[in-house]
């Protein structure tokens, strides 16, 4: 470790003035194959860790079965990645160490980058190990002259070639694992995937590009300065939405924001150009939140209290055993995403942090939002969840913070976001809404 943190400290002492230009190009050139040969390093670490965990786990009484998933998640907290990407790192290394020995030979050498070990790794994977080796032994010795897309062909016609039933038999579990994604664009924005069939999305893609072209060529919808694009979308969304129909579609978007951003001018008052806040994609700027409710044909509005003097959305208990009702949308509200260092997934579970059958009460402060694989992974033998702020401290300073410790020891700190997201500004001091608001807390 002393050599890796003396490697880190020359690194960032490197000054890319005091350099020609060709010595800046071999550098550049360097330190990629260090970056290759640090995966590869990793890759033999990993694959070790993961061994040694697996046995330990068992003597701890774990399932061998659970092991993985415990596995993986710690390895994503030492990466500063998500628990589904942890699962990646550890059968990408396994792949690697135990059955790809020439492409993890390139990959130490730094001749090819981690992501071309990745794709090699994933084109051989319907392969059995004999013809895997095979594959990777063909492939060696043109890995480091070869580009990203002339990998993956190369990679993806050696398993058509060694087996194509196993690749056919692939196809067959993708198509069962079709389904539709959303995901924060910038500028407000979000992109949609449908994750289908290569022949049914190339036909949907044509339909949505016929309905365009009819449009434009005045057969139906204007289009009203709208290009090609922009008329692919919109109709194609009216058909999902059920825009024109008979049918109301009512779908439900947790849109916050302040007082200040819903109802005040912004050409006077500063505090209403605070952005907004749509729970689990992020902010947008408060003149788009307006006109998003403005533009609604029905909006629902249900106030959110802040503690004084913070961002942090106030807490509440409940006597019930499990986290539903206002107390679960507080809760999702709070976390905003998947409370697990990292992770960013949608909360899907809102469960206890000191666990229910160790006493632990269902309140806000002893609440966590949760995706499913991080819920059932804190219930692995040797994880720990320790609330060390519960959020509701006089000064309103400190927001909700836990601590999670991993079966080997390491800990990780989990802060609740503010409640329109990181960055936004704290409320102003000394309002008439703050001075209200407290009397309020105060008659409580």
């Amino acid at each position: 470790m002393a050599r890796v943190e003396h490697f880190l400290d020359w690194l960032g002492s490197v000054d890319g003035d005091a350099m020609t230009d060709r010595s800046r190009l071999e550098l550049i050139a360097a330190l990629e194959r260090v970056k290759g040969a640090a995966a590869g390093a990793q890759a033999k670490v990993t694959v070790a860790f993961a061994e040694s965990q697996r046995d330990e786990h068992v003597a701890r009484g774990g399932k061998a079965a659970e092991a993985s998933r415990s596995i993986g998640a710690q390895v994503a907290l030492a990466r500063k990645d998500s628990p589904t990407l942890g699962d990646r790192h550890v059968g990408l290394a396994r792949a690697l160490v135990t059955e790809l020995p020439g492409t993890l030979r390139a990959l130490a050498a730094g001749e090819v980058s981690e992501f071309r070990a990745t794709i090699v790794a994933r084109e051989t994977a319907t392969l059995s190990p004999e013809d895997r080796a095979i594959a990777d032994e063909r492939l060696a010795a043109d890995l480091p002259r070869l580009g990203t897309r002339a990998i993956a062909g190369a990679a993806r016609r050696l398993a058509a070639e060694l087996d194509a039933a196993s690749v056919v038999q692939q196809h067959e579990r993708a198509v069962a694992a079709r389904r539709v994604s959303v995901r924060p664009a910038p500028a407000g924005m979000a992109y949609l995937t449908f994750l289908a069939p290569l022949k049914d999305a190339v036909a949907a893609y044509a339909a949505a590009g016929r309905l365009a072209d009819s449009a434009l060529a005045g057969d139906g919808v204007a289009p009203a300065d709208r290009s090609r694009g922009q008329l692919m979308v919109d109709l194609a969304l009216d058909r999902i939405l059920g825009r024109g129909d008979e049918q109301d579609v009512a779908v439900e978007i947790q849109l916050v924001m302040t007082d200040a951003a819903l109802f005040g001018d912004p050409t006077v008052d500063r505090a209403a150009t605070e952005p907004a806040l749509i729970s689990g994609f992020g902010p947008i700027p408060a003149s788009l939140a307006r006109s998003m409710v403005r533009d609604a044909d029905k909006a629902w509005v249900r106030r959110l209290f802040t503690s004084p003097e913070s961002r942090h959305l106030v807490a509440m208990d409940s006597k019930r055993r499990l986290f539903d009702g206002s107390l679960r949308h507080l809760l999702i509200l709070r976390d905003q995403t998947c409370r697990t260092p990292w992770c960013e997934a949608p909360i899907r579970h809102v469960d206890h942090a000191q666990r229910a059958r160790e006493g632990g009460p269902t309140s806000a402060a002893n609440g966590d939002g949760l995706c499913a694989r991080c819920n059932l992974t804190k219930e692995a033998p040797g994880w720990q969840t320790e609330v060390v702020a519960t959020g509701l401290d006089p000064s309103g300073q400190r927001p909700h913070e836990i601590t999670l410790t991993t079966p080997t020891g390491l800990s990780y700190q989990s802060t609740a976001p503010p409640l329109l997201g990181w960055g936004s500004s704290p409320p102003p001091k000394d309002s008439a809404f703050e001075r209200h608001l407290v009397s309020l807390l105060q008659a409580a």
